[in-house]
């Protein structure tokens, strides 16, 4: 984690909530990763922060007010500056999640026909654009 790119205290005391912040996440030996949250909330010398997943799960993280690193968790995160793009998911990737929400959803009630054409017609998608990618 680099020192030159992080908040600094007067930034973090201008934090309100509903406020854009930048999160870095160090791996074990990974490369650090930065995500996008919202400040929710303020807790005495703590910032809440909502995060979500490219699944859209959310998180709440706590970061102190003081130096902007995460309170507890297993990872150490902390709060920089920066702009996050939301990260692209590949053409592949999302015909992949396509497909499982609609199985998942007739898999719900796997009487419901229409369910069944939705995922009849989210798997020929994806076979089609295999082929045509084919040749």
């Amino acid at each position: 984690m680099a020192a030159e790119n992080r908040l600094s205290a007067d930034q973090l005391a201008a934090l309100v909530p509903g406020d854009s912040v930048v999160i870095e996440t160090s791996g074990d030996f990974r490369r650090p990763k930065l995500s996008s949250g919202i400040v929710v909330r303020i807790e005495g010398s703590r910032l809440v922060v909502l995060t979500r997943s490219p699944r859209g799960v959310s998180y709440v993280t706590q970061f102190g007010r003081c130096e902007g690193v995460s309170v507890g968790g297993g990872r150490r995160a902390e709060l920089v500056n920066g702009e996050m793009v939301a990260p692209e998911i590949p053409r592949d990737r999302r015909e992949q999640m396509r497909v499982d929400a609609a199985y998942r959803a007739w898999a719900r009630n796997r009487g419901d026909l229409s369910k069944l054409r939705d995922l009849q017609f989210a798997i020929s998608g994806v076979l089609e654009s295999s082929l045509a990618a084919r040749d």
